[in-house]
């Protein structure tokens, strides 16, 4: 049989990119994500992933195969233990997130695996930019909402991501920058650090969506600050060594006032696992991913 624990740890690592993600994620050791890993490939007869010196992970063939059976086996073991113990959880939830959180790596995934787990609970999600976002969370329209911001503007901490430089950029004249529409903490961080440093830039591309910043740096139209989490199969950059550092920004959870639904306090709770947030007062205390 696969062991459920190693079909977990084998996902993790699938989701974050690599060993050291899913050993932070899963609280625990490089060593003991590579032990499930090993073993899941015994159990499954077939090697699943290759590794190599930088510690970027591909997936063999037998690997792509198995990861529609290891989501699935493992929401059905979830939902089974849910209701046998009647902990299914029911009510509505509705988050809000900008279009990184819904395009980026796993989280997508978490809410879909929310939704299969607990098929009592109303799951509600909306796109959109942080001012929109609070707005509707201050007037209670949604329950939790997920935002890129500096670390004293409110909310519970969650992770800390560092923004790069992504994309080609003449080292003469103004720097193209390829960014979000305003608020964006991404856009506010890169245009402070250029000013500071007495470079000249100018904006040469917006787009609302994360796919439409992609391909405009994979075109070479300019260069983007992104979170480092983000960046995965862009084209290679030497920016980074000519630019000031866009700095790092805080992965921020708000939760709106008043008595939560069951879904929705089950949702909150399981966005803090995903970062490896046990609760409220560890992510303050802890401060970082």
């Amino acid at each position: 049989m696969l062991s459920p624990i190693c079909l977990r740890s084998f996902l993790t690592v699938i989701d974050t990119g690599g060993f050291t993600e899913a050993a932070r994620r899963l609280n625990a050791t490089q060593s003991t994500i590579s032990g499930h890993i090993k073993r899941l490939e015994e159990q499954a007869g077939h090697r699943l992933m290759e590794r190599d010196r930088g510690g970027s992970v591909a997936l063999t063939l037998q690997g792509r195969e198995l990861i529609g059976y290891a989501r699935e086996i493992l929401r059905l073991d979830q939902e089974a233990r849910s209701r046998l113990a009647g902990t299914s959880l029911t009510g509505l939830v509705r988050v809000g997130l900008p279009d990184d959180f819904a395009s980026g790596r796993g989280f997508t995934q978490l809410l879909a695996d929310f939704a299969r787990q607990h098929p009592d609970a109303r799951l509600e999600v909306e796109v959109g930019n942080r001012d929109r976002l609070l707005s509707a969370l201050d007037v209670q329209r949604l329950d939790h909402v997920l935002t890129k911001q500096d670390r004293a503007a409110g909310g519970e901490i969650l992770a800390r991501r560092t923004v790069v430089w992504m994309g080609l950029a003449s080292t003469t004249g103004a720097v193209p920058l390829i960014v979000f529409p305003e608020p964006c903490i991404y856009r506010e961080r890169a245009i402070r650090a250029l000013e500071k440093a007495g470079i000249p830039w100018a904006v040469a591309y917006v787009s609302p969506s994360l796919a439409g910043i992609l391909a405009a740096v994979n075109a070479g139209l300019g260069v983007s600050p992104l979170a480092e989490d983000l960046t995965e199969g862009l084209v290679p950059s030497i920016v980074n060594q000519t630019l000031p550092s866009p700095g790092s920004i805080d992965l921020v959870l708000h939760s709106r006032a008043g008595q939560l639904t069951r879904a929705a306090t089950g949702l909150g709770d399981l966005i803090r696992q995903h970062y490896g947030v046990a609760g409220i007062q560890g992510a303050k205390r802890n401060n970082l991913a």
